[in-house]
Formats: structure tokens, C-alpha cells, sequence
């Protein structure tokens, strides 16, 4: 069994936790290598997680997961409440009602106000068309603000309080419960600041067992506690790399780089520990050539200590239902890395030379840019020409229906949406950005590169690709998935 740490595996998730999984999932069925993720974010319902990704396929019932939480709570974050004979699940319901208090709905009865009299004293949002709690609020009449926080699990269980500052209303104190009803964690901040950690203190069996002055020394607890001299440790997440490069084991550390590096000719906070710590790296996995090259101009890393290994696709059935239309897709998350206002600029010049194709995107919000979207729809009148969807259950056939996809990036790691573009016949414009887009890219086969920036250049090959549609759009031989198995057993041979 080999290692994977990452912070976090979210139900619906972007290009790093995909890839992660699909390496997972292939080293299991092609090459019989089982892996246990770990997991450091809190995460009180993670069980329909793992469920969630066995039921859509993404891992393999091999593959094992801890979290960091759960095991500082004796594995009582996660276990299910069973009765006593039957042995079924226990589900606490908390009524609606309240007796002395007055409730306004919401959402279909999903949320709930309550007031005493005419003062607003308590929030409740119950888990969608059930009487299971998710969490209430305290209110302080004098503010209507939230002074408390009670968080449940879908099983009705209280697992964590949260405090606020009555003056401040910044987070002050956080109580982690597990399933008895026992503190095993609390979490102090600093009132003036957000979100700014205090210290942390650990619990077992209701006695103080240790405290750390950030996450990351927990983390690094955490690991010393779960790893042994020899293990094979995957890490696809920066925020983790001091805490795992710096715990005592000699672990085989195989760093997954999915982005840049860089912020323009800059070496990024977050991967300066990673690239000036190459002694206590067994492998750094990278997705380019390109990026290799760059980082061996910055630092003085041998390549014994370096795999190329670019991400993979599998073929993917055809689907002969799906209805071609005349539009523009773009899939992904709308965070400023995209550079989604590139995209609304571009569509708006293409539009200019007398085109009616049409723009759909797909992609939850990040650092409110779908705002940022909607004002310059506005501002270009493009209402009736765009449209904007939080997900897709079917990005694939997305693709299919598209004349081409779009990437405005300002920096990739790869682009495995890119990849499923193309694999399924839809073309890609893309910046040719460090790194990725030209690996994938066979410019003016199935594709086009773009000079980074450039939106009047984007428009301009908007416009070619619909006059002279390619034919033939099809996924480079490299990138096939049958080459992967040899790549990454050259890995492994490197770290034994």
C-alpha cells in the first residue's frame, strides 16, 4: 500500500482532486498498487463523500480514507449511531416547532426564523426536505448577529459549536464533539482578526492531551503519528508540505505538482518549501517538460529526483445522441487564475465581426468573478447570448454539443478539462500559458494556442474555428492512457 495526503476531497471538485483520484484509481486496476488517502480538513459528513465517490465510479473499493479529525476523535467523527439490536442507522429529527417562539419558513421549510415576540432569536437550516438538523444559529437581539453556531450531521448529531465575538461577531472558540457527546478539540482565534488562529488544544478521553499554535503543527502531529520509515507518501497539497516534509519518519515523499510554480517570473509562497527542500523529496511528479526546465534554471535539483509524468485520458464511449449546437463552452472553476473576464471580452469581439454562436458556461463561483461576468454581459448587452450554469453532471457530453471549449487561463497545471475536450472531438482555444495547453495543443490540428493576454488575437481564432471548423479533433498518442502504467512504474523504481 502506498500513501496519498491532500486537505480536502470535495464531493464536487476541480482539477487537482480529479486527477488525484484518477492516478488512485489507475494505480489500483492497472498496476495492483492500493492507496489510503488522508484527508486534514474538517469534514463531519465525509462517509456520503467516500459513498459518493465509490457510486460514481471514481475509486475502487480497494482504496481506503482516514481524516485527520476523525482519528484525534478516536474514530468517533464518522462512525454511524446504530441501534442496539437492529443494528440501523439512528437518526435524530429536531421538531420544527418551538414552544414560546414564533417561526417564519423558508426554502420550502428548509429554513427557518424564530423570534420572541418581535426579537430575532434564533436561525435553524434543516438538510434539504427532512427534519434533520444541519445548523442553527443564536442570535443577539441587539445586533440580530449569530453569537453561536451548533453543526449536525445528517444523522442528526451535534459535532462541532462555534462562538462568536459579541463585539467583533469574529469566530472566537470551536468545540469538536464526537458521536458520545465528548470534546476532543478546541480551536481559540483571535477576536479582532477572521479567522486568525490563537491555538489549538487536543482531548482524549476528556483530559488535555497537547495543544499546537497553528494547523500546520497539527498536521504535522497527525502525520508523525500515521506514518513509518519507508512509506511511500503521494502529496498533491502545497499547505502540506512543511508539516509532512518536516515530521521525523524517513517517508518516500513524492510531491504532485498540478500548477505553475511561478506568479509571473516569481516563485509562489506556496511552493517555496517544496522546491528548497529537495533533500527530503524522493520524487517531485510534474506535468510538463517545461516545468521541469524551469525549475532546474531556479534550483539545483537533480534529474534522478524529477518524473514528467502528463496526466492521461481513457477513451470515452461515443454518444451518438447528443444534438451539435452552435455555441462556445468553457468548463471550470470561475476563479481569477481563469481570467473570466478574458472570456466575456473575447465572446464580445468575436460577436463584433457578425457571428450569432452563442456562450455557455459552467463552473461554481470563486472570489465572486461570476459577478465580475454578469456586470460585463450587462455592460455588452449579452444577456440573451450567455449563459452561466454553477455545474454540469455531464461535462463530456457538454463538449460534444460545443464547436469549441475556451481557456483564458493566466496559468494552468495541465488542464484535464482541456484533455476531455478534445478526446471527445471538441477542439480547444486556449492561451499558451505555462503549463500544459501546448503539450495537449497541436495548434491548428485540434486546437488553437493563443499569445497569453492577447484577447483580439482569442477572437480572431474564435472567428477561424467557425468558418473552417477542424475535422479529425483527436487526443495526442502520448497522452493515451495505455502509456501511463510505464511512466509511473519508472517512478516508483526511482523511489525504491
Amino acid at each position: 500500500m502506498i500513501y496519498t495526503i491532500t486537505s480536502t476531497l470535495p464531493p464536487v471538485h476541480g482539477g487537482r482532486t480529479k486527477a488525484l483520484l484518477k492516478r488512485i484509481k489507475f494505480l489500483d486496476e492497472e498496476m495492483n498498487i492500493v492507496n489510503k488517502i488522508y484527508t486534514t480538513n474538517y469534514n463531519a459528513n465525509y462517509n456520503e463523500v467516500y459513498e459518493k465517490f465509490l457510486q460514481d465510479d471514481v475509486v475502487t473499493k480497494n482504496t481506503e480514507f482516514e481524516n485527520l479529525y476523525d482519528w484525534l476523535s478516536g474514530f468517533k467523527l464518522l462512525s454511524i449511531p446504530m441501534t442496539k439490536f437492529k443494528k440501523k442507522p439512528v437518526y435524530k429529527e429536531m421538531n420544527k416547532e418551538i414552544e414560546g417562539l414564533e417561526k417564519k419558513e423558508f426554502n420550502n421549510g428548509n429554513v427557518i426564523r424564530y423570534y420572541d415576540g418581535e426579537t430575532y432569536v434564533l436561525y435553524r437550516k434543516y438538510y434539504e426536505g427532512t427534519n434533520m438538523l444541519q445548523f442553527e444559529d443564536v442570535m443577539t437581539p441587539a445586533s440580530k448577529k449569530r453569537i453561536e453556531r451548533r453543526e449536525y450531521n445528517t444523522y442528526g448529531q451535534l459535532h462541532r459549536k462555534v462562538y462568536f465575538s459579541s463585539k467583533t461577531f469574529f469566530k472566537i472558540l470551536e468545540e469538536y464533539y464526537d458521536t458520545e457527546g465528548h470534546i476532543y478539540c478546541k480551536k481559540f482565534f483571535d477576536s479582532s482578526v477572521d479567522k486568525r488562529i490563537d491555538f489549538i488544544q487536543v482531548f482524549k478521553d476528556d483530559k488535555f492531551l497537547c495543544a499546537f499554535k497553528t494547523e500546520k503543527e497539527l498536521f504535522e502531529y497527525y502525520f508523525e503519528h500515521r506514518f513509518n520509515d519507508g512509506d511511500i507518501v503521494f502529496n498533491d497539497a502545497r499547505v502540506l508540505d512543511k508539516p509532512m516534509l518536516n515530521q521525523s519518519h524517513q517517508t518516500k515523499n513524492v510531491l504532485v505538482f498540478h500548477n505553475s510554480h511561478l506568479d509571473g517570473d516569481k516563485i509562489k509562497g506556496s511552493y517555496k518549501t517544496a522546491l528548497e527542500n529537495s533533500n527530503k523529496v524522493a520524487q517531485y511528479l510534474l506535468l510538463t517538460q517545461k516545468q521541469k526546465n524551469d525549475i532546474q534554471s531556479l534550483f539545483n535539483i537533480d534529474d534522478s529526483k524529477i518524473s514528467v509524468i502528463p496526466h492521461f485520458i481513457e477513451p470515452y464511449p461515443e454518444n451518438g445522441n447528443v444534438e451539435k449546437l452552435d455555441r462556445f463552452v468553457f468548463i471550470g472553476r470561475l476563479g481569477t487564475q481563469k481570467q473570466v473576464d478574458h472570456l466575456i471580452k473575447a465572446y464580445q469581439q468575436f460577436l463584433t465581426i457578425g457571428h450569432e454562436t452563442n456562450l455557455t458556461v459552467f463552473g461554481p463561483d470563486e472570489a465572486n468573478q461570476k459577478q465580475l461576468m454578469l456586470d460585463l454581459i450587462d455592460e455588452y448587452g449579452l444577456e440573451d447570448k450567455v449563459k452561466i450554469y454553477d455545474y454540469t453532471n455531464n461535462p463530456l457530453d457538454e463538449f460534444r454539443k460545443s464547436r469549441a471549449s475556451l481557456l483564458t487561463s493566466k496559468y494552468e497545471g495541465f488542464g484535464l478539462t482541456v484533455m476531455e475536450s478534445i478526446e471527445v472531438g471538441c477542439p480547444v482555444i486556449s492561451y499558451d500559458v505555462r503549463y500544459g495547453p501546448s503539450e495537449i495543443i497541436e495548434h491548428g490540428v485540434n486546437g488553437y494556442l493563443v499569445e497569453p493576454d492577447n484577447i483580439q488575437q482569442f477572437a480572431g481564432y474564435m472567428d477561424k474555428i467557425v468558418k473552417t471548423p477542424l475535422q479529425n479533433v483527436a487526443t495526442k498518442a502520448e497522452l493515451k492512457q495505455e502509456n501511463a502504467a510505464g511512466n509511473f512504474q519508472k517512478l516508483f523504481d526511482k523511489v525504491k
